[in-house]
């Protein structure tokens, strides 16, 4: 008989069942035919026709086991008991699924991201065979430059560094350039199109040449498209804005964009999928860096460009690092040359620098280096909540298997074998498995989505490929079978040990499932206590730093970037423009106060430069730079301690040797001042023409610039200079968009040209800067709120098997005239019995996980007596929950019904 005739009987039983039942009738009636022909009466006939079959069960049974696929048969007969069972107690099987369901989903959608953007290969040909280049960050200063690793890296360099090394790599390997992917506005021209924000990103014409990206239509860059500055205004743009923008018409190409204030033409269309270079961002413009800010090109400290290679046939990571270190050594003397006041320590620092080349399959993310460590995190926190709700459905189990233990018990004296009803209920742990399995893929569709969009700022938007591909398929299938042995096999292995004669009678086991219960339920509370220390020391930390004192008052404070549209040549009608401006829009009903600068705080743009004491050695540290204009102050409401605020007439002039102006704050002071009034004093700036003399006019309290977790920096405050992008505070208690006309109608009268993006609010900036700390503080409260309510759910689920296996016990004690509070006390006790161990284990656990934390935590320490008063103080309080529903049943119980019970 071949395989697919079992396997069809295997599905088909019953009906293979109804043709052996004729089969064996047709072979007894002509049997008993023959013999009525040979002279035998019917009844005797059928007596010896029968008697000579033999056994007709036996008979069928052997047949139907040769017809059959006896292992696919057997699971599906376990498969149809087990869906019987769940059906016949829909509480329970709702209950383990859903709450299965929610652990398996975070797990599954956390992942998802993680492979997103930190496991999955970029989608080009051979990713293993990419490297990008980075180098240690210089320890001059305590303030976060920008381009920095989480390592102490940093992986930006400036374009003749690039052209430095391409020349020294030979034919080794080919190097493309990356710029920082930012938002901008863009334009369809000649069409009656919207002006949208896309992302755009500088890249070396050859950049998909090196990355073996494809057009899907037109063509791509090459080498010849970025060669001479400003004179290839050229786009390739990406699948996905074809799409979008253009419908996925062919006539795309030939397009003219208009890019901020510039006009390209449209080249082609990437193949779709790409996105670039770096998980996290969807680039929808390529540009040629050829077109980037001509200073870009040839200032050697201006560095913003990311390095990416790809290794020739037969070259390795460790030949490349050899070709192009003496390169960047000699890139590094250049520096110390070109800054003859360099302090001796930042110079040794610049002459031992390593150039190091990484391996980047994946590409090179801001994100991944800024979120990797939380996400894996957070998965693990949500590894916490599987197992919380693998322990709670095996405690569900438990309490099921004994009220089954007649069933077990007739099942082995019918000659069931102990791996037979092990197979046969784990299969049912497996089906509720499969089913929250599935339920939890489908939340995490929803879930990941949501999660990104949490990360997500306007200024920096974040997007991931979060396709649920067979790698996040597969992780979800593998949480769920994890799960369901977990939960399932040692339960159920449990169950099949009773006795059949103890168990019929009801007498033995139930110590046994006890015992076993106690220790998933302590389980559980060690985990959840864990969990909830854990998200209380997250939420104790992000209200720490949304407590500290930034130094401004940042409620109804908006912030607009106005772009001119004058050349950069033109700093006189610049200057003009921004001074216009903020006078006017000062003078709008409504507006309390406007102060402009380049940037915004807490946007990572940062301007560093040393300080000359006149007399004295340059410091071995540089400062943050910072312009401003007049009332930015007042517009802050940051105090002014002493001196005066900038005026219209203070400017830097390179064209005169006069002291230039500046405002300085405490920190400043104290580090270069002591307990000396600064007001007056002057300090030289290193400048590539020649040193620039400052004068001190002004001390301001210390505020914030960029990171709520550092100390107040030392700041220089410099007068405003004409500005091409003007950031305007404007201090007003009307909304943005009422704002936003106002500003607009006044910049539009000032200079047709102008135009006004990237409106948001000082405390949005602020809420952005903290974004990680905002994550971890969400997801770990909700993950110990949910290891809260599984624990609670375990616990009480226990208890009260506890109290009913005690109902005879309890009516005795009753009976003998025990009071309702001892009775109360009885179950109390045996609650901290249950919880004691796992409270013990917890507490030892969440000191090692909140070391581990330390440096995500912020004012909270590994032991923080807050902190464990908090999750003490609620853990107890969910357990007095869970434990007084059953301690009442307990103590309101009759005597003489408990004395009955059975």
């Amino acid at each position: 008989m071949s395989w697919l005739t079992r396997l069809r009987n295997s599905v088909h039983s019953s009906r293979l069942d109804q043709e052996l039942a004729e089969e064996v009738r047709d072979h007894i009636e002509r049997r008993t035919a023959q013999l009525i022909e040979r002279g035998l009466t019917p009844e005797d006939a059928s007596r010896h026709a029968a008697a000579a079959f033999g056994n007709v069960t036996r008979v069928r049974e052997n047949s139907r086991d040769a017809r059959l696929w006896t292992v696919l048969d057997g699971t599906l007969q376990d498969i149809r008991y087990a869906m019987r069972g769940m059906r016949k107690s829909p509480g329970f099987t709702i209950t383990a699924i859903l709450s299965l369901s929610l652990a398996i989903g975070a797990n599954t959608a956390i992942y998802s991201i993680v492979d997103a953007a930190i496991l999955r290969s970029l989608p080009v040909p051979e990713p293993g065979k990419l490297f990008s280049l980075a180098s240690p960050e210089i320890q001059q200063t305590g303030v976060d430059q920008g381009g920095n690793l989480s390592s102490g890296e940093r992986d930006s360099f400036s374009y003749p560094m690039f052209e430095r090394f391409r020349s020294a790599v030979g034919s080794s390997a080919r190097l493309g350039l990356f710029n920082y992917a930012s938002v901008i506005e863009a334009q369809i021209q000649d069409r009656s199109a919207p002006v949208e924000e896309v992302v755009r990103q500088w890249v070396s014409g050859d950049a998909f040449e090196i990355l073996n990206v494809p057009p899907a239509l037109g063509r791509v860059f090459s080498a010849e498209d970025d060669r001479i500055p400003g004179g290839h205004p050229f786009a390739v743009i990406s699948h996905e804005f074809w799409r979008r923008r253009f419908h996925r018409d062919p006539s795309a190409v030939g397009q003219r964009l208009l890019i901020g204030t510039d006009t390209y033409f449209v080249i082609g269309v990437a193949r779709e999928g790409f996105f670039g270079v770096e998980p996290g961002k969807f680039v929808d413009v390529w540009l040629p860096s050829m077109m980037s800010d001509k200073a870009s090109l040839t200032n050697v400290g201006w560095s913003w460009f990311r390095i990416v290679g790809r290794l020739a046939p037969g070259t390795t990571r460790e030949q490349i690092q050899a070709r192009l270190q003496p390169a960047f050594h000699d890139f590094m003397e250049g520096a110390i040359r070109r800054s003859p006041t360099m302090p001796p320590a930042i110079r040794k620092q610049f002459q031992d620098l390593a150039l190091r080349v990484h391996p980047s399959p994946a590409g090179v993310s801001e994100f991944r280096q800024a979120f990797a460590r939380p996400l894996w995190i957070v998965l693990a926190i949500a590894g916490g909540i599987l197992l919380i709700a693998c322990a709670n459905i095996a405690s569900l189990l438990l309490a099921r298997a004994t009220a089954r233990s007649a069933e077990m018990a007739m099942r082995i004296s019918l000659g069931a074998s102990r791996a037979r009803l092990v197979r046969q209920l784990f299969t049912e742990s497996l089906l509720l498995s499969i089913a929250a399995g599935g339920a939890g893929w489908i939340l995490a569709r929803a879930v990941a989505p949501a999660l990104v969009a949490m990360l997500s700022t306007e200024v920096e938007p974040i997007q991931l490929a979060l396709s649920m591909d067979t790698r996040v398929l597969l992780f979800c299938a593998a949480m769920s079978t994890a799960a369901a042995v977990f939960f399932g096999l040692l339960p159920a292995w449990q169950a099949s040990a009773a006795e059949p004669m103890s168990a019929l009678r009801g007498v033995q086991g139930q110590a046994g499932k006890l015992r076993l219960g106690r220790f998933f339920v302590s389980v559980q509370v060690a985990f959840a206590f864990c969990l909830v220390i854990t998200g209380v020391g997250f939420l104790y930390s992000l209200r720490n730093l949304s407590r500290v004192d930034t130094g401004f008052s940042a409620h109804d404070v908006s912030l607009l970037q106005v772009e001119s549209g004058f050349e950069p040549n033109q700093d006189d009608r610049r200057r003009e423009f921004g001074d216009q401006l903020r006078l006017r829009v000062a003078a709008l009903p409504g507006v309390q106060s406007v102060a402009g600068a380049p940037w915004a705080l807490f946007e990572n743009n940062v301007w560093t430069e040393q300080v000359v004491l006149p007399g004295k050695q340059p410091s071995e540290r540089e400062e943050l730079f910072y312009r401003v204009s007049p009332r930015y102050f007042a517009t802050l409401k940051t105090p002014l301690l002493g001196g005066r605020d900038f005026e219209s007439r203070d400017r830097e002039d390179s064209k005169t040797d006069a002291l230039v102006p500046a405002i300085v704050n405490q920190a400043f002071s104290r580090r270069y001042f002591g307990s000396e009034n600064p007001i007056g004093r002057t300090f030289d700036r290193p400048a590539p023409k020649g040193a620039i003399r400052h004068q001190i006019v002004g001390l301001a309290a210390d505020a914030h610039y960029g990171d709520l977790r550092n100390s107040h920096e030392a700041i220089v405050y410099l007068p405003l200079n004409g500005q091409g992008r003007l950031r305007l505070y404007v201090r007003s208690g009307l909304d943005l968009g009422s704002i936003l006309r106002l500003v607009e109608r006044e910049a539009k009268d000032l200079a047709p040209v102008a135009h006004i993006r990237d409106v948001t609010t000082l405390d949005t900036l602020i809420g952005n800067s903290i974004l990680r700390e905002k994550l971890l503080a969400g997801i770990a409260g909700v993950f110990a709120a949910l290891g809260l309510i599984l624990a609670a759910i375990g616990l009480f689920g226990l208890l009260n098997y506890s109290v009913a296996r005690r109902t005879k016990e309890i009516g005795v004690r009753s009976a003998l005239g025990a009071r309702r509070v001892e009775i109360l006390n009885l179950v109390w006790k045996d609650l901290l019995t249950m919880t004691g161990g796992g409270l013990v284990a917890g507490l030892a656990a969440s000191f090692a996980v909140m070391t581990v934390l330390q440096s995500l935590l912020f004012g909270i320490r590994p032991a923080d007596p807050l902190v464990l008063t908090t999750a003490t103080l609620l853990f107890g309080f969910v357990v007095l929950i869970a434990g007084t529903l059953p301690a009442l049943r307990a103590a309101a119980m009759d005597p003489l019904i408990a004395l009955r019970y059975d």
